[in-house]
């Protein structure tokens, strides 16, 4: 017990939070598995790995301000808005995001743009990249604040470094 106590003190010394707040059960595994010293070490920080990615995509899942419908999943292509199956595919493999091109979906209201551009941000999370929604509105009110107000700031720098910038209402 002494020792699951200082691997764990260790690990809380390393921010190994997972590692942790699971070292008992992990051991506890181990030792019904018996792995072999490398395997071991490598489920150790493994779960390590993917709970930090977990942490990550929620992160910036929450700073995106995603719309509540998002999921291009549920895309209605029978509604006349223009854009077919093989287009959205297209979208939605984010290769214009890796080539550094701007998208702009132009069409009059009701069409489905803002859900498209919140299902694409969405899709570029779920991707590894950082990426925002916002409004025209919004950009303008942090751009005029960033100067006063530091949290204005932090997003000002947040948006800057981001992958994707989806502008809504412009």
């Amino acid at each position: 017990m002494e020792q699951i106590n200082q691997i764990k003190q260790y690990a809380d010394k390393l921010r190994l939070t997972k590692l942790r707040n699971k070292a008992e059960s992990i051991i506890h595994q181990a030792q019904i598995d018996k792995p072999s010293y490398l395997e071991f070490v490598q489920q150790l920080l493994e779960a390590e790995v993917l709970q930090r990615q977990e942490n990550d995509y929620q992160r910036r899942l929450k700073l995106a301000h995603i719309p509540v419908s998002h999921d291009l999943d549920q895309y209605d292509f029978n509604f006349a808005n223009g854009l077919t199956k093989p287009q959205l595919h297209q979208l939605r493999e984010l290769l214009w995001l890796e080539q550094n091109y701007n998208v702009i979906l132009m069409g009059p209201s009701g069409t489905g743009k803002t859900y498209l551009a919140a299902g694409l941000t969405y899709q570029a999370i779920k991707n590894g990249y950082r990426a925002y929604f916002m409004t025209m509105e919004e950009i303008i009110t942090i751009i005029r604040m960033k100067e006063m107000v530091s949290s204005a700031l932090s997003t000002y720098n947040r948006l800057l470094k981001s992958h994707l910038l989806a502008i809504d209402d412009i």
